[in-house]
């Protein structure tokens, strides 16, 4: 899965907190000792926190050969961008060496990661997805060291703004997610929206965005009627169509209401009327043909295939998509926001700072791989960033026009949905066992073996089970 997949996944943001009522506003500063450099040794018992906090550097040793892995499951111009990266500062630092393990792809990677964490050759530098999922465990099992010491050193803060760094703060324990020690950077962002082939388009005589659900459905419809797959979906991996969900409940519902349930504010109930409809919406577009009817027989990328050679008008997925639409569909491929359900409503779309990377409690070079994220998440790698489809996340950095129009149609709609405040995560990270009831829920419905309103209990059953 792309944030899931977190695919395709570049500019200085002031970010806006996440939503008005939510927002996740505390600053803890770590406690933790930091760990030794070249030129430094572990601090002992006897050491205050306020020496240790002292020992940590921005400086990167250059008398020693350094080796620094890095674990992700990123694939794609992301991996490629990331390849890039640690290329760039290999040149910078010739002594360091960052070798980048992307054997695991997604569907493996959260069950073996917090394994191969806790080893003797645990990476230094762990690709950690935001949320009770990932991120909440290996936090609870001890083996990511915080970095606010590092933020402040840095000044993270101000590079990115309260709201984008609380995307990856935890409670010690784990047991909150949202608030407490700061454990990870994003390289960018991730937002769902509607790809669209745009000779299908010009034939139909549809021009993207659109104002409302009405005329989405409308588009929909026109296609369907012309012989179009109206929305093309590969879902035999149950994650995709959790997207489609997600970004129609983005639009019934406020931020408030959507991030309160899945932050595990007290209350919250996804069978309320706002995530029941975006369910109904959903159910209906899939009775009535307009989501692909072979969709749980198809793959990811046979969804995406289907759309790229043209049988399909439109595609909703994430940025992760971009670089693989661009090399298979060139100019003939569009993005536009998901529409309001009523004209004139606030930009709103599934959405989040990419998986961030996170500093293993184990790593021998601590300074050193926080010197890298510093690098990988700064202005001096932007365009490398940006041209591995990933969403800009600092605004005072000047980014080359993409020579894909689709990149720069992404990117404009990602300015709006953040100059509006209107991402609003993902719903499987709310428990750690709600993707395993959400997505297969999802596929049920799909095939008409469920209806919305069993899907919506089922989901709060596991929300209410995951949080006792």
């Amino acid at each position: 899965m792309p944030h899931v997949e977190e695919r395709t996944k570049v500019r200085r943001w002031r970010a806006a907190q996440i939503s008005a009522g939510i927002a996740l506003t505390a600053l803890v500063v770590s406690g933790c000792a930091p760990g030794q450099t070249a030129e430094t040794t572990a601090s002992t018992p006897a050491e205050t926190e306020t020496e240790a906090a002292a020992g940590i550097s921005t400086d990167v040793p250059t008398d020693v050969d350094i080796e620094l892995t890095l674990s992700t499951w990123e694939v794609g111009g992301l991996n490629e961008s990331i390849k890039a990266i640690a290329e760039a500062y290999e040149a910078k630092y010739p002594n360091v060496d960052i070798v980048i393990d992307d054997s695991l792809g997604f569907g493996d990677y959260g069950s073996a990661i917090e394994l191969k964490a806790s080893g003797d050759d645990a990476p230094d530098i762990i690709q950690a997805g935001q949320g009770y999922t990932m991120m909440g465990p290996l936090v609870e099992a001890g083996l990511l060291r915080p970095i606010d010491d590092y933020a402040e050193l840095y000044g993270w803060a101000d590079r990115f703004g309260p709201g984008l760094l609380d995307q990856a703060r935890f409670e010690p324990d784990g047991s909150k997610f949202g608030t407490g020690d700061l454990y990870g950077l994003a390289k960018g962002g991730n937002m769902v929206g509607i790809f669209f082939n745009r000779e299908i388009m010009a034939d139909l005589g549809l021009t993207p965005p659109f104002a409302d659900w009405a005329s989405f459905s409308a588009a929909l419809e026109a296609a369907d009627d012309a012989g179009y797959i109206p929305m093309a979906l590969g879902n035999s991996e149950q994650w995709p169509a959790n997207h489609t969900l997600s970004i129609l409940i983005s639009q019934t519902c406020d931020n408030a209401t959507m991030l309160g349930w899945i932050f595990g504010n007290d209350g919250s109930d996804f069978t309320s009327d706002c995530f029941l409809q975006a369910a109904e919406t959903m159910e209906t577009w899939s009775d009535t043909g307009l989501i692909d009817p072979a969709a749980n027989s198809l793959t990811f990328e046979d969804g995406i295939n289907r759309f790229a050679e043209g049988n399909s008008a439109f595609f909703v997925t994430g940025n992760w998509a971009l670089p693989t639409m661009v090399e298979k569909m060139g100019e003939n491929v569009g993005f536009a926001g998901f529409p309001p359900v009523d004209a004139g409503g606030p930009a709103r779309a599934t959405g989040a700072t990419t998986s961030p990377f996170t500093i293993s409690a184990k790593t021998e070079w601590p300074d050193v791989a926080a010197n890298f994220l510093d690098f990988m998440t700064g202005p001096e790698t932007a365009d490398l960033r940006a041209n591995g489809g990933y969403a800009p996340l600092l605004t005072d950095v000047e980014i080359a026009e993409a020579d894909a129009t689709v990149i720069n149609e992404y990117n404009a709609v990602w300015k709006e949905v953040i100059a509006q405040d209107g991402l609003t995560l993902f719903l499987d990270w709310s428990t750690v066992g709600m993707g395993a009831v959400l997505f297969p829920a999802i596929q049920e419905l799909i095939a008409d073996q469920r209806d919305a309103a069993s899907l919506v209990e089922a989901v709060q059953a596991e929300w209410v089970a995951g949080r006792s």
